[in-house]
């Protein structure tokens, strides 16, 4: 009798197990199929622990055997495949907008919510600028046309109407993931990216912040372990390396940014006429601008040799030659390394060395900056010069070495 009463029980426990496992397979092939909720969050975190509990039930060991865990982990994987939406516009969660601030030209938003019967909480404040719900630059009011002024007033005294009349006329969602965790039943929440929406005609996000840096963890039933040691080290290096990729992922978005700042990092390209001051004051001790004259006029050339070296040549003329009715004409090489700071930034230095027609060869060092607005560009530059006699019959003429400023504009490419 005691045998026959343990065979129902096993039968019930495998027919419980069979109509799991076809609930199971009803999740995962609808998986995907249709924007996973909230809701469908919380069922699935259900049915896991059903899944679990209806084993358990008809385990005489009270451990999952290696074919029940991989019907689970089939459970997991729907969980974990899925980005979850929640939004204001259900009241799963709470968006509070403040009243227009004409100084700060926003509306100040709180939003808060609850998930998984309180156990994860989420809290962001938003500003909502002007810019933002108009989709447009917004203009100072001391620059308004008088067109743009009423068009200002009007959208702010209408959607002012809107938003205490009660419609929803901005939303917040937030995406999130879940991902089971160490424990038998606990998950960590990982929230994606929060948005505002616009709910006019055709409802858009007018600003996204990313919340991937946002972690939590909670435990959705009671701890029960069911898993074997050898289960839950599987499970643990299964994190491991999900980390681990989380890392490399992270890193590898660190690096993309970072070269963001080295933009189109190529060899200095650029034609400019610039014109120079010099200074025996090298040590930068004078500061009477209005004591300096133009001394060259040079237009130069450049072109990049690889990402960061650059070489040209220029051709300039002294400016006080002039006055002599003796023009002196200067022809240059020139050699350089520079480095792209973004779109608009980029600093050099360089050596350089010019033939002058009066007999002097002059050697160059210094660095410069390139200030880039598209293919415009301007240019300040400071150098320190050593300046030589190179005619044989002028003896025991020293050396002259001086400081330079210059200043360009030209193009770049």
């Amino acid at each position: 009798m005691k045998k026959n009463a343990q065979c129902t029980i096993m039968a019930q426990g495998f027919g419980q197990m069979k109509r799991l496992l076809g609930f199971a397979a009803v999740l995962i092939f609808s998986a995907g199929i249709f924007a996973a909720t909230l809701k469908d969050a919380q069922d699935r975190l259900s049915a896991i622990e059903e899944f679990k509990s209806g084993i358990l039930s008809s385990s005489p060991s009270g451990f999952f055997s290696d074919e029940e865990m991989d019907a689970l982990n089939l459970l997991y994987q729907v969980l974990e495949g899925d980005e979850y939406t929640v939004n204001s516009l259900n009241g799963e969660m709470q968006f509070s907008i403040g009243e227009y601030s004409l100084v700060e030209t926003k509306w100040p938003t709180e939003i808060q919510a609850f998930f998984f019967g309180g156990k994860i909480s989420y809290e962001r404040s938003v500003d909502i600028m002007y810019s933002d719900a108009m989709e447009k630059k917004y203009v100072p009011e001391p620059q308004m046309t008088e067109y743009q002024r009423r068009d200002y007033e009007y959208y702010i005294n209408d959607y002012e109407t809107r938003i205490r009349s009660g419609e929803k006329f901005f939303y917040a969602e937030l995406t999130f993931k879940l991902t089971h965790w160490h424990g038998a039943s606990e998950y960590r929440f990982e929230p994606a990216a929060l948005k505002i929406y616009k709910n006019s005609k055709r409802p858009q996000a007018i600003i996204t912040i990313d919340e991937t840096q946002s972690k939590d963890f909670f435990t959705f039933a009671e701890e029960k372990e069911f898993r074997t040691e050898k289960q839950i080290e599987r499970n643990s290096a299964r994190i491991k390396k999900l980390l681990k990729d989380e890392n490399k992922n992270a890193s590898t978005e660190k690096a993309k940014k970072k070269d963001i700042i080295f933009t189109e990092q190529k060899g200095r390209r650029a034609f400019y006429v610039s014109a120079e001051t010099s200074t025996d004051n090298i040590d930068f001790s004078s500061t009477d601008i209005a004591s300096y004259s133009l001394d060259n006029m040079y237009g130069t050339l450049t072109l990049g040799l690889g990402k960061f070296i650059f070489a040209g040549i220029s051709a300039g003329i002294d400016l006080p030659s002039l006055n002599e009715n003796v023009p002196v004409y200067s022809f240059g090489g020139i050699f350089g390394l520079n480095l792209n700071l973004g779109t608009h930034i980029r600093p050099y230095g360089q050596t350089s060395v010019y033939a002058r027609t009066d007999d002097h060869v002059v050697f160059k060092t210094g660095a410069g900056i390139d200030f880039k607005l598209g293919k415009f560009m301007l240019n300040l530059e400071y150098s320190y010069n050593w300046s030589n006699n190179v005619n044989a019959s002028v003896k025991d003429e020293e050396t002259e070495k001086f400081g330079s400023y210059t200043a360009g504009i030209g193009l770049t490419w």
